[in-house]
């Protein structure tokens, strides 16, 4: 019944629902085949999800982190490997620690920040297995802020807990893209844009005078046409759509960025706000929410609000397409 499926969204679930159920050599191998079939990466990823809970695959999904061309699929299987060394004996734990540390070593950030995540987990024990941890360091050695912030991050916390440090070094990641005033005073109040997508039209309403910087980052991106042909990457239901990464992961970004700008104004259905890994760390990736969210209140840039569209916005996907961003003359 899966593999009749024309929904691949709905087909990758009902496979790992299936594995989980009823764990089959057979159906690992049958995922396998439409993994290498598939020519979706958001599909593909899906089919390494569904993978993630059994062992057999350890090899499988080992190759996609390191071999892929696809960004998408390294950080989907480094996700995968992470999660299957919850199932994993003890005895394996130095096979998944070579992978890790192959993983960690490839220079990925988005792959990084996943690995870490696993490495230093105490429960996992990689401190005691791992006695040469100099890859660590090498990894570090290849990033640049503000860039690879979201690598950096989890990097240091990790150099800290195999150095038995309690409290990591943090990357000093402090804004570097002046706000263009002169387009500033050229922005009407009440400037509007459209989101198309392939499923329909958002309409959005910039708060220039409350998110100025912001706004302007949006608009110079739009300009260039940097969010046309992106995807919409990230999708929590009854939580946020989000965009605008050219990795097409949520790792992705430009040598930049912008200041948080924080306000009174909360997040409520249709905000539209700055993803970001810590203050003053935005840069193109935003997001809008299907609900209210007051966990995110001061902490993430708000910049504009939907006026239109909303239906759109709860009806996107992971994988959607953003056709294109445009001002609304």
């Amino acid at each position: 019944q899966a593999k009749q499926t024309s929904n691949w969204r709905i087909r990758t679930n009902l496979y790992r629902l299936a594995l989980d159920l009823q764990p089959s050599a057979a159906l690992e191998r049958e995922i396998q085949q439409l993994y290498q079939s598939s020519s979706n990466d958001y599909e593909r990823a899906g089919y390494l999800s569904a993978l993630a809970s059994q062992i057999n695959s350890f090899e499988f999904i080992k190759q996609a982190v390191l071999t892929s061309s696809s960004l998408v699929i390294n950080t989907s299987a480094a996700q995968a490997l992470v999660a299957l060394n919850q199932k994993a004996t003890k005895e394996m734990y130095t096979a998944f620690g070579a992978a890790y540390r192959d993983a960690i070593l490839s220079g990925d950030p988005g792959v990084i920040g996943i690995v870490c995540s696993a490495l230093k987990e105490p429960s996992l024990g990689f401190k005691d297995l791992i006695k040469d941890f100099s890859f660590l360091q090498q990894a570090k050695s290849k990033l640049q802020l503000p860039k690879d912030v979201e690598a950096l991050q989890p990097l240091e916390e990790t150099i800290a807990y195999f150095e038995g440090r309690e409290k990591p070094t943090s990357p000093k990641n402090p804004f570097n893209h002046p706000i263009d005033w002169e387009l500033v005073k050229k922005i009407p109040a009440n400037q509007k844009v459209k989101i198309t997508t392939d499923k329909g039209d958002i309409i959005l309403q910039l708060l220039v005078e409350e998110a100025p910087g912001s706004v302007v980052n949006f608009i110079s991106l739009a300009n260039q046409k940097y969010f046309d042909g992106k995807n919409f990457h990230r999708v929590v239901p009854n939580f946020v759509i989000q965009g605008g990464c050219n990795r097409g992961d949520g790792f992705g970004s430009e040598d930049y960025s912008i200041r948080s700008e924080f306000g009174m104004r909360r997040y409520t259905e249709g905000s539209v706000g700055m993803a970001s890994a810590g203050k003053d760390t935005e840069g193109t990736q935003w997001f809008i929410a299907h609900s209210p969210t007051p966990h995110l209140d001061g902490r993430y840039t708000i910049f504009a609000t939907v006026l239109q569209g909303m239906d759109v916005v709860h009806a996107m996907e992971v994988g959607d397409k953003i056709v294109s961003v445009a001002l609304i003359q």
